[in-house]
């Protein structure tokens, strides 16, 4: 490939600048400059470092930030250390005989001067400047962009799906580059996102099988934010025998998606299972034993049991649940008549409660969460940083110009205003719809599961719990703890995987996850889809955890709630006060809810789930109505506690 002028770098670094609203020239608009160059040795030294070139685009956007639409002199400056790189790589060229300085030249110089902008995000996000730089001197080839020739094959007992896609199986290709073909064992069932996990066995040249791996293929950035997130908080407190990432992630420009790969301390990882397939064979009372035996002391030691006291507002660690609050349809700065309403940070939801499809509403200092370049429309959220306040408060906007306006994740974004095209309170309702209710969804009381029983209907009452406060506790949870993320291995050992939501954050939310993950995959199979049923495992429920079932309860109905008493029995243990079973209501009620939505999951599932969050709420309003708090919200008189 020739060599790059920097003439054709300048362009995009100029580019960079003023989607920026920078009108300066630094190095760290030089080195993005290098990086939007398809092909070229800047990108494939990020790439084959298991990074995207977008990653490293907005981490470094993140570190110098915006600047203002207001231009303080004319030109394109250079700033003094763009001056002194561009000096070096000019030498670098003269020394080579040339007088035009190069895409190598350049990317040297960086490395030489050794303390800009974009070198320490380098060291950040793992990576060696020196390593780089020796790599860049032997002016290595990029790395070929096309799929490598590496036969995929499936095993008997896999079935391949529509989901198995030409860009899962070319990063598949490359994450077992150098071996002669691999083989699918199986698919694990995940959970209730995209991301495909997969049990593959890679081969050698001579056929000599090396252990099996899982491998887990998502959206580029979910998978660098994890293998990020796995480095940082949560490598020192994994268990001696558990699943580790041990290689850096796999990710290609030309595809979207990229790959991290999940190897076991020991045991033969050929062998583990999810946990929905094992619990079929062990059984509801095995697996209630498995759960209390073997998996909460496991990970328990360094994550759950490690409680610290924690009080907060319910909407902190639950409002990002639920659907974003408002989609916009963005709205330019010069085409916007009067605002009828602005939000602010943590805005007061009762605000929105009466906007409606076309009304306008600007958005002021929220973060940018979520960027989807393929489709112009990015997701904001409250707080500073790209975790931004567990990303609450969700405001998605569409129609957005990605190629004159630089979008970034963890940039703060000091006012925007678009038009509302759907509501929190609308998504919710079409998702209740779509469960073909037999009452109406719009009431403010639903039918309960015993006869002349009312429940308050979730989708109205959820919004009384936001504000309220909630002394609990805080500790490692994994964020995503169902049967799918679950594994299970010789001699019964437990692994983790899928570590994209792991976090400190409220204890008792793993739990809730678990039981909805129990209920869905375990419980209400023994029935059937429809209300009815849901019903009947709702009275099941209510019993719990004492297990005072009713007379009349399905001799397999009983059975199969069995692990749930092991998960309340962990969940007692894990109570901020002894006995106060609201704290888990409150994870259980938004857990459910966020459930109802997700069309992953059975109908008869997101049904069971309407009525679960309904229980839960009645729950806590009853509660807090003996309590006689329930018209207040005031700190102390709106504690959970205080039920």
């Amino acid at each position: 490939m020739p060599e790059i002028a920097l003439k054709d770098i300048l362009i995009n670094a100029r580019q960079e600048s003023f989607r920026m609203q920078h009108y300066y020239l630094g190095v760290e608009h030089l080195f993005i400059g290098l990086l939007q160059i398809n092909g070229g040795l800047t990108n494939s030294l990020i790439e084959d470092s298991g990074l995207t070139t977008d990653y490293v685009t907005d981490a470094i956007r993140r570190q110098m930030g915006k600047g203002t639409r207001q231009r303080l002199w004319a030109g394109l400056p250079n700033s003094p250390r763009a001056d002194v790189v561009l000096s070096i790589a000019n030498d670098l060229a003269l020394e080579e005989g040339r007088q035009e300085i190069s895409e190598r030249d350049l990317l040297l110089a960086i490395f030489e001067e050794n303390d800009s902008i974009p070198v320490r995000v380098l060291r950040k996000l793992g990576l060696n400047p020196a390593s780089l730089a020796s790599t860049t001197r032997e002016h290595v080839t990029p790395f070929d962009s096309r799929q490598p020739y590496i036969t995929v094959e499936f095993s008997e007992s896999f079935e391949p799906t529509d989901s198995l896609n030409e860009q899962h199986l070319f990063i598949l290709r490359r994450m077992f580059y150098g071996y002669s073909r691999v083989r699918v064992e199986r698919q694990l069932t995940g959970g209730y996102t995209p991301a495909m996990i997969l049990v593959v066995t890679p081969i050698q040249g001579d056929n000599v099988e090396d252990a099996a791996v899982v491998v887990k293929i998502d959206r580029s950035d979910t998978i660098l934010d994890e293998a990020q997130r796995y480095e940082t908080h949560i490598k020192s407190s994994l268990p001696p025998l558990t699943a580790r990432l041990e290689d850096k992630p796999t990710a290609a420009e030309t595809s979207d998606v990229a790959g991290l790969k999940y190897t076991f301390v020991a045991g033969d990882n050929n062998n583990a299972r999810d946990l929905r397939v094992v619990a079929q064979e062990i059984g509801a009372g095995g697996l209630g034993t498995w759960l209390s035996q073997e998996l909460y002391p496991a990970f328990g030691k360094t994550w759950w049991m490690q409680r610290r006291p924690y009080r907060f507002q319910v909407w902190a660690e639950y409002d990002w649940l639920l659907p974003p609050l408002l989609t916009l349809e963005y709205v330019p700065s010069d085409d916007q008549p009067q605002v009828k309403v602005t939000i602010k940070e943590a805005a007061r939801r009762k605000k929105l409660e009466h906007l409606e499809y076309g009304d306008l509403v600007a958005v002021e200092n929220y973060t940018i969460q979520r960027v989807y370049r393929d489709k112009n429309s990015i997701q904001l959220a409250v707080g500073k940083g790209s975790e931004a306040a567990r990303r609450a408060y969700k405001v998605e906007v569409q129609n957005l110009n990605m190629t004159s306006d630089a979008y970034f994740r963890g940039e703060v974004v000091e006012r925007l205003v678009g038009r509302v095209w759907k509501t929190r309170a609308e998504i919710l309702f079409l998702a209740a719809h779509a469960l073909e209710p037999d009452f109406d969804a719009r009431a403010e009381m639903i039918p309960g599961f015993n006869k002349g029983e009312k429940l308050l209907n979730p989708l109205i009452a959820y919004e009384d719990l936001m504000d309220r406060y909630v002394n609990g506790s805080l500790s490692k949870i994994h964020g995503d703890l169902h049967l799918g993320n679950i594994l299970v291995g010789p001699n019964q050992t437990p692994f983790l995987i899928d570590f994209a939501q792991t976090r400190n954050g409220h204890t008792l939310f793993d739990w809730a996850c678990l039981e909805i993950s129990l209920l869905n995959d375990v419980v209400l199979p023994v029935l059937g889809e429809d209300w009815e049923s849901a019903r009947q495992v709702m009275r099941v429920v209510a019993a719990l955890p004492e297990y005072h079932l009713p007379p009349d309860t399905h001799v397999m109905l009983a059975e199969a709630v069995r692990p749930l008493l092991s998960v309340r029995e962990i969940v007692r243990e894990c109570l901020a006060t002894s006995e106060n079973w609201s704290e888990y209501y409150i994870a259980l009620a938004l857990s459910a809810l966020r459930a109802v939505t997700w069309e992953t999951m059975s109908i008869g599932g997101r049904r069971l789930m309407f009525l679960l969050s309904a229980y839960a709420i009645s729950q806590l309003r009853s509660r807090l109505r003996q309590a006689g708090s329930l018209d207040t919200l005031s700190n102390d008189e709106t504690d959970v506690t205080d039920f």
